[in-house]
């Protein structure tokens, strides 16, 4: 069975009249996945770590059927292999094995690469952070766990 490379990266975006926040780039094996929904990188970490549901691909409301997702992402763990199985309204069914550490390491290190913006932004209120998903808590939790691995 084939193992597919889960990469992540985000993409700074400036407002005028707000913080500046992140938006997330997931890509499997180099090719754009879900790049018409907003990311939520919280429930892709969870997504990674334990099996079930997770709606990964959402609105920019953070309500996944505004936009007609209305099944989440479903995580199927084995071993050190994650399979990530779903389908999204523009953009059809997919599936996908990943080694579970590769990508595991894969959004830690998105994470640590904006470490220093988002450190400056858990100053923030909690509703304000600047990637989707994470709070200020959760973040510095994540950021926390994936040192000690």
């Amino acid at each position: 069975m084939k193992t597919n490379i889960l990469s992540l990266s985000f993409r700074k975006v400036d407002c005028p009249k707000s913080p500046s926040y992140l938006v997330g780039e997931l890509r499997i094996d180099g090719q754009p996945l879900g790049d018409r929904y907003v990311l939520d990188v919280r429930s892709l970490a969870q997504a990674l770590q334990r099996e079930g549901e997770y709606f990964i691909f959402t609105c920019g409301c953070g309500v996944p059927g505004c936009i007609g997702i209305v099944d989440g992402v479903q995580s199927r763990i084995s071993g050190d292999q994650v399979t990530l199985a779903g389908s999204l309204p523009k953009g059809g069914a997919f599936s996908f094995v990943l080694s579970a550490a590769q990508a595991r390491k894969a959004v830690a290190d998105a994470l640590l690469v904006e470490k220093d913006f988002l450190d400056d932004a858990c100053r923030w209120e909690e509703g304000e952070f600047p990637v989707f998903g994470f709070t200020a808590y959760s973040y510095r939790g994540y950021i926390s766990k994936a040192r000690a691995n």
